[in-house]
C-alpha cells in the first residue's frame, strides 16, 4: 500500500537508459559518442541512486537492460523512442492501485513497455493494475488542447497526500499542460473515494511542490499551493538562474541542428522542473535532493528533516530530477487526512 509521498519507503522502481545507441540513424560519430557518454553516465548515476536507496532497507526494482531499437515505436515515425529513465511520468501508484497512463508524445508511446515485467510481478503479488487505452497519435508532438477528446494524462501531474490527491489541471489558454480533460476524467473514474486538490498551474506537479512530511512542503511559487494545504509549513525555494554554460548551449546552432532535431523529446527547456523541488523522500526525516542548497538544508534541519545530496549529472539534459527517475511502490503508514477541508 501507499498513501503519501513521505511515509517510510519500502519498495521503489529506479529508471534506466539504453545501453548504447550505435544503431541510431545519424551520420555523425562525434554526436553519437557524446550521446553514448550521456547515457553511460546516466546509467552510472541511476545505479548509484539504487544503491543509496537500498542502504535504507528499501527493495529496488529495475527495468531490464535496455536495447535501443527505433522500431519499438511501431506505429509512429519516431527516430529516438524515449528510454525508461522516468517511470514516474506514466504510472500512478496509490493505495493498492497501479495505473499506467499515456501521454501525447509519439516518442513515448511504448515507454511503459519497459516496465511490463515489473508490473506483472506486482500484479501477481496482489496489486490492482490497470492501463489507459492507447489512442492513435500523429507522428509529431502537438499541444494537448488539440488532443482533447482523447484519454491522455501524465501520472506525474499527481501527488499523494493521504486521502487527498493533488493534481494539476491538464492545460489552460495560457499554459501548456500534460494531459487532456478527458484523460483526467478517466483518472477520476478509476481512483475511487478520494478528495482532489488542484495545483494552480498545468504541468508536472512534482516540479511545483514537494510534500516532505506531514504539514511540511517545498515550493518555489507559493501561489500554486492548493488552498487545502494553506495551513502547511512552507519551505520557500528562491529562484535560481540556469547554469551559464547551459544557457549558452541552448543558443548554439549545434543545439538547434542536432539536439533539437534528433532528440527533441529527450531534452526539455528546463522550464518545468525545479530540481530542488523534484526530490525523493525516504521517510519523513530523510529526503534525497538533486543538489545541496545550504539554506534549504538549514530550513529542513529545523523541521527535523535531513537533506541528502545526490549528483544526477544529466538532469538538465533529461529535464527531470530524482522524483521523476523513481516510482515509489509501497510505503508504511495509513490513509489519513492531512488537508483542510
Amino acid at each position: 500500500m501507499i498513501w503519501t509521498e513521505w511515509d517510510k519507503l519500502t519498495e521503489i522502481i529506479v529508471g534506466d537508459v539504453y545501453d548504447d545507441i550505435s544503431s541510431l540513424d545519424v551520420n555523425d560519430n562525434e554526436f553519437k559518442e557524446g550521446m553514448h557518454r550521456i547515457l553511460e553516465e546516466t546509467r552510472e548515476d541511476l545505479n548509484k541512486l539504487s544503491e543509496l536507496i537500498k542502504s535504507f532497507n528499501v527493495k529496488v526494482y529495475r527495468p531490464k537492460q535496455l536495447k535501443f531499437r527505433p522500431e519499438q515505436t511501431r506505429v509512429f515515425n519516431s527516430i529516438v523512442p524515449y528510454p525508461a529513465v522516468f517511470p514516474r511520468d506514466m504510472h500512478i501508484v496509490y493505495g493498492n492501485q497501479i495505473i499506467n497512463t499515456i501521454g501525447g508524445d509519439p516518442n513515448r508511446y511504448n515507454e511503459s513497455d519497459f516496465f511490463v515485467e515489473i508490473m506483472t510481478e506486482l500484479f501477481n503479488q496482489g496489486r490492482d493494475y490497470i492501463s489507459m487505452p492507447k489512442p492513435l497519435l500523429s507522428n509529431d508532438y502537438i499541444d494537448y488542447k488539440d488532443h482533447e477528446g482523447k484519454i491522455l494524462y501524465h501520472a506525474a501531474n499527481i501527488l499523494k497526500c493521504g486521502d487527498t490527491l493533488l493534481y494539476s489541471t491538464p492545460y489552460t489558454d495560457k499554459f501548456v499542460g500534460r494531459g487532456t480533460h478527458t484523460g483526467f476524467k478517466w483518472i477520476k473514474q478509476h481512483v475511487k473515494n478520494v478528495r482532489w486538490a488542484e495545483v494552480k498551474r498545468p504541468g508536472h506537479a512534482d516540479g511545483r511542490i514537494a510534500l516532505l512530511a506531514p504539514k511540511v512542503l517545498l515550493a518555489k511559487e507559493t501561489n500554486l499551493i492548493p488552498r487545502e494545504l494553506r495551513d502547511w509549513d512552507v519551505v520557500k525555494i528562491n529562484s535560481k538562474a540556469l547554469p551559464r554554460d547551459f544557457e549558452i548551449f541552448r543558443q548554439t546552432s549545434f543545439y538547434s541542428s542536432r539536439v533539437k532535431e534528433w532528440l527533441n523529446t529527450w531534452i526539455g527547456n528546463v522550464d518545468e522542473t525545479v530540481f530542488d523541488i523534484n526530490v525523493l523522500s525516504i521517510d519523513p526525516y530523510n529526503v534525497i535532493s538533486n543538489s545541496y542548497d545550504k539554506d534549504i538544508a538549514t530550513e529542513l534541519k529545523k523541521r527535523g528533516i535531513n537533506l541528502i545530496p545526490f549528483n544526477f549529472r544529466h538532469k538538465f539534459f533529461f529535464d527531470g530530477g530524482l522524483h521523476c527517475a523513481t516510482l515509489d511502490l509501497s510505503r508504511e503508514g495509513e490513509r489519513e487526512t492531512y488537508v483542510t477541508r
